[in-house]
């Protein structure tokens, strides 16, 4: 979905994810001022040796998150400031891309995750997954009753995502429970999913949709 720059969506203090047209490195930021329709001011990255690979011109990609919603815009780098402090300025995007995390296309999938809230520890699978959200399921024929955990609870989920490296941590909503005998699964949506992990289950969730359209 494309917006017009009249619905930036982002205030200052935003976390910002730069992706350097014809570089490697992607890299976070923090958005510390702007002049609307002229251009961004954000902190320079903290990235050994980015700026002897950039120069005057280079073309940005940014992503950051807002109120449940993931924007990203293309812009140019107008220039770097180093005194009194190194900041970087932005040309103001003409278009930009939203996608709404709650309205996310989910797959099946079978990702072993661990669950914690408090105490409690319980190991399961997410047997479905979106950008906004997921079910999990777990075995209860261990625990004496049903675990302390109830609709509105927040939680976070510790798992590996296909294709990103180490354990990724998400905080999440409970929103709704089902259990059947010794089983129950948890239905749970994702809160203040950070750009890099969104970008994961991103790729994820495309790669799991084209296998199924080629199988």
């Amino acid at each position: 979905m494309t917006n017009t720059t009249g619905n930036l969506g982002i205030e200052l203090g935003t976390t910002l994810q730069l992706q350097f047209v014809g570089l490697k490195e992607s890299a976070k930021t923090t958005l510390v001022g702007m002049e609307r329709n002229s251009y961004l001011i954000a902190r320079s990255p903290q990235i050994s040796g980015i700026w002897t690979k950039l120069h005057k011109e280079n073309h940005v990609i940014v992503r950051y998150l807002y109120e449940g919603m993931v924007y990203g815009f293309k812009c140019t780098l107008l220039g770097v400031i180093d005194e009194p402090f190194r900041l970087m300025l932005l040309s103001y995007p003409e278009h930009i891309e939203t996608v709404n995390l709650r309205k996310q296309e989910r797959v099946s999938c079978f990702l072993p995750a661990k669950l914690i809230k408090d105490s409690l520890d319980c190991a399961g699978v997410i047997l479905d997954i979106s950008a906004g959200g997921c079910n999990f399921f777990f075995d209860l024929s261990d625990r004496e009753g049903l675990p302390d955990i109830k609709v509105g609870d927040e939680v976070k989920f510790f798992l590996h995502i296909g294709g990103s490296s180490g354990i990724k941590t998400v905080q999440a909503t409970v929103r709704n429970l089902r259990s059947s005998g010794d089983r129950m699964t948890i239905g749970a949506q994702f809160q203040n999913v950070d750009i890099e992990t969104f970008g994961n289950l991103e790729t994820y969730i495309s790669t799991v949709t084209r296998s199924k359209i080629y199988r």
